[in-house]
């Protein structure tokens, strides 16, 4: 056998340690985590909490659950937290959705709870539920929420707000209304039947909300029950506080790191439905291995084992929860039996001392190529275990070998990625959006999942006391790393191209001073494969019609670019309806065509993202006109603005601290900020003479918005004048917008602004507006979302000196990047604002 014949290069090494800096790294765990796997067993309770987004989830609770009482505990997000702010990156969107989800995952490696996700899309922030659930599509996502209660089967749903005003955000309110909902409709066989053939209905005992205390928003009372989650864990030696924060801590895109807490904790519940609760959450629930038919043995068979369990000798318990395993095979088929049949599983490979990994040095593995996997096996501990075979894909070696104790056993193997494999894209993304709401998703199955399956799993089958116990490992990408040391990472499945486009919008009528025409487009075109003397052709593609570009002849190394460029005007049809263009290569004049730029992000703090999505070039054909050349720009918490600026003809320097100095300063015609950049630099408060003196010697200062949490700087140190930063925000982007100041040179100079120049927004108008400002500021324009008051906030301008500052909570981080003609124009003229430089 191939095994036997890599035997003969075995290694001795040392027990693994696992780094649990790095998201990927594979799990270890020492006996009291064992010893509190083994005391779970005896719990067959769950609880499911439900809320809108990342964040909104009670991490102290969950974990308290988990690691407390033992439940089997899950936190359903409806949304990934697409649409919110990102203070790590530049990440918006689908990409911050991303992010956001592995963030969930890593606080969920630590506070011990599952994580689900429903279909719908954060599409920003709602006012009210009526508009997030006629967005969401309102029977879609609660047949979401009624699939993952069926499957999760909770005893106990707690929601984190209330379905009202009180809830502060649309996305929250909805959250309870649906969990509400699909707390009876689960039951309902007559509700979502077509689930019915994987799952059965289920009817939870009750469901509560968890009331809170915080955003100046009280919503406890002492009729309410309550339950103190402050306690201390000795085997994990944490407190639920302690753990909480960790978990928390994760959220690192919303800046929610938090700091330990320790001593009493009392969470508050009121009932919403259900049976009324006296004395527990959990009243009237058997937990036991009671609600488990004919299980009398095992329930004796479990306590048994937690009563001999030796902690430096965790091997000892092998025979037991082998005896254990086949006690739970004889049962009927149950959710429960299921349940504790895996964790009885992992619990025998823990015991036993055995160590599995299957890894790759291929950072991917790409189609029509072939990849290698390293397999190592070591059994640490002196257990009667046997290695039975390993199996992966099409390999599948039968072994039956003694492993010697604390013994590496390694080898490797090819296998070649058939051509029919589809590149590995995260599920919810594969058909996009449905609508502006929910992400399209075909496959009942995905529903629910936080992410896709591996792309591949190696199966390690042991037999150990004359049973037969088979593990799956994803394989992983394992490499080393000069500071950081061993690292895993996801292995993927790519294509063997990938094309990426630049600029990201054309300005084809833009109106300066500048002689040459910015109409080039870039296409970079990346080989993930080795062929000489191969043959690529391009296609320009524009409302799904295509056109030879050129062919060029290569030789395609792994990794390596190869760039085109081309004028838009050559191909670009002004009078077709769709404004966005993209481009196609094939090779060697195969029917397969590549137009999927591979993404990637990397944070320390969560496993590598990668994604593909067509890159589109969106064609602005608006006549912009700009005056002035030199922008200096203050990064904030991450946007895509001086790519922005930079296509619209202006060099963009960027600021950090040193470079704010008034000498510095006089080359610029506007200095702008990034968004919220004076929550994020404190030294931009020190920087305010500065900043000043360069606008009353004839600058413009441009503020994108800030939110007003920190209330001492940013109410005081911004403008030369006095003004608050409130809450309010025009979250419908086809919200009227309406011209107040028809004079004001903002609107006039060098593009006159007009209704038309507020189409085509995506998502919002504006956020965090100006209030209570000083007589010296202008507002040109009010805006509100329906049936609210008009606010005039959303952007301020005042005369200082010889120049002009303006706050814009106008949200033209969004609108520029996507394509927003008129948002372009109005920048333009803020940036030409009048002054004596």
């Amino acid at each position: 056998m191939f095994l036997k014949k890599a035997c003969r290069f075995l290694l001795i090494s040392s027990v693994f340690i696992s780094n649990l800096s790095f998201a990927q790294t594979p799990p270890s765990y020492n006996s009291a985590d064992i010893y509190l796997q083994l005391k779970k067993l005896n719990v067959l309770g769950s609880v499911l909490y439900i809320a809108a987004h990342p964040d909104d989830e009670n991490t102290r609770l969950l974990g308290y659950f988990s690691n407390g009482e033992l439940y089997r505990t899950g936190y359903m997000s409806l949304t990934r937290g697409d649409g919110g702010q990102n203070l790590i990156g530049d990440e918006q969107g689908i990409e911050l959705g991303l992010i956001r989800t592995q963030e969930l995952l890593s606080a969920r490696r630590i506070d011990g709870a599952e994580q689900f996700f429903s279909r719908a899309y954060d599409f920003g922030f709602s006012k009210s539920s009526d508009e997030a659930l006629r967005l969401w599509n309102h029977d879609k996502i609660l047949s979401d929420v009624v699939w993952v209660i069926r499957k999760f089967q909770p005893d106990v749903i707690i929601t984190r707000f209330p379905g009202d005003a009180r809830a502060g955000h649309g996305h929250h309110a909805a959250s309870e209304i649906l969990a509400k909902e699909a707390f009876t409709a689960a039951a309902d066989p007559t509700k979502f039947p077509e689930q019915l053939q994987y799952v059965k209905p289920w009817q939870a005992k009750r469901i509560l909300w968890n009331t809170f205390n915080f955003g100046g928003n009280n919503t406890t009372s002492d009729n309410q029950f309550k339950m103190d989650i402050g306690g201390y864990n000795t085997l994990l030696g944490k407190s639920y506080g302690e753990i909480a924060a960790k978990s928390r801590s994760q959220h690192k895109s919303q800046g929610f790191g938090a700091s330990a807490q320790r001593g009493q904790s009392f969470e508050y519940f009121d009932l919403t439905a259900g049976e009324p609760v006296k004395n527990n959450l959990f009243d009237d629930v058997d937990t036991t291995w009671n609600r488990v038919a004919n299980s009398t043995a095992v329930q004796q068979q479990v306590n048994e084992i937690i009563k001999s369990f030796q902690f430096e000798h965790p091997e000892s318990s092998a025979d037991a929860l082998i005896s254990l395993y086949k006690s739970l095979q004889q049962l009927p088929d149950s959710y429960w039996r299921n349940k504790k049949s895996d964790e009885v599983k992992n619990l025998i490979i823990e015991c036993a001392g055995i160590y599995t990994e299957a890894t790759s040095n291929n950072e991917f593995a790409v189609k029509q190529q072939k990849f290698n996997v390293q397999f190592s096996i070591n059994k640490r501990l002196n257990s009667n275990a046997q290695l039975k075979e390993v199996k992966l894909l099409s390999f599948d070696s039968s072994v039956n070998s003694n492993l010697s104790t604390d013994v590496n056993t390694n080898f490797s193997q090819a296998f070649l990625v058939d051509d029919n494999m589809q590149a590995t894209q995260p599920y919810w993304l594969k058909y996009g959006l449905d609508g502006i709401g929910s992400f399209a998703v075909k496959d009942q199955q995905l529903i629910g999942k936080p992410q896709n399956d591996p792309a591949f799993n190696a199966s390690f089958t042991f037999t150990i006391n004359g049973t037969d116990i088979t593990v799956d490992k994803p394989v992983q990408y394992k490499f080393t790393d000069p500071v950081k040391g061993e690292l895993y990472e996801p292995l993927i499945v790519v294509d063997p191209l990938s094309i990426s486009l630049q600029p990201n919008v054309i300005l084809t009528n833009i109106k300066d001073d500048q002689p040459i025409k910015k109409d080039e487009v870039f296409a970079t075109i990346r080989s993930y494969i080795e062929s000489v003397n191969t043959k690529l052709r391009l296609f320009f593609v524009q409302d799904k019609d295509s056109v030879f570009i050129k062919d060029t002849t290569v030789d395609l190394v792994y990794n390596q670019t190869y760039d085109f460029s081309f004028p838009l005007s050559k191909f670009y049809n002004k009078l077709k309806g769709e404004p966005s263009i993209a481009v196609e290569v094939n090779i060697n004049n195969k029917a397969e065509a590549y137009n999927g730029d591979l993404h990637s992000i990397q944070y320390d703090h969560i496993p590598y993202i990668h994604y593909y999505a067509t890159d589109k070039i969106h064609v602005v054909n608006t006549e912009v006109k700009t005056v002035g050349k030199h922008i200096g720009y203050i990064v904030g918490a991450g946007d895509k603005m001086p790519q922005s600026l930079q296509q619209m003809g202006y060099e963009v320097k960027i600021l950090n601290e040193n470079d704010i100095t008034a000498s510095n300063l006089k080359q610029f015609d506007a200095i702008i900020t990034g968004v919220r950049a004076y929550n994020v630099h404190e030294w931009l408060s020190e920087k305010y003479n500065v900043l000043m003196n360069y606008i009353k010697d004839g600058g413009n200062l441009i503020v994108q918005y800030n939110t007003n949490n920190q209330t001492g700087s940013v109410k005081a140190n911004i403008g030369p004048y006095n003004f608050t930063i409130g809450r309010t925000r025009v979250t419908e982007e086809n919200a009227d917008v309406h011209i107040l100041l028809p004079n004001n040179p903002a609107l006039n100079y060098p593009n006159k602004i007009t209704d038309a120049d507020f189409k085509n927004w995506i998502q919002e108008r504006s956020t965090y507006h100006a209030e209570q400002f000083d007589e010296h500021y202008e507002a040109p324009l009010g805006m509100h979302d329906v049936n609210e008051t008009e606010s005039n906030g959303a952007l301020i301008i005042a005369k200082y000196g010889k120049g002009n500052f303006v706050y814009a909570g106008i949200v033209f981080f969004r609108q520029l990047p996507a394509g927003a003609e008129g948002a372009y124009r109005l920048m333009a003229n803020l940036i030409a604002l009048p002054g004596n430089k």
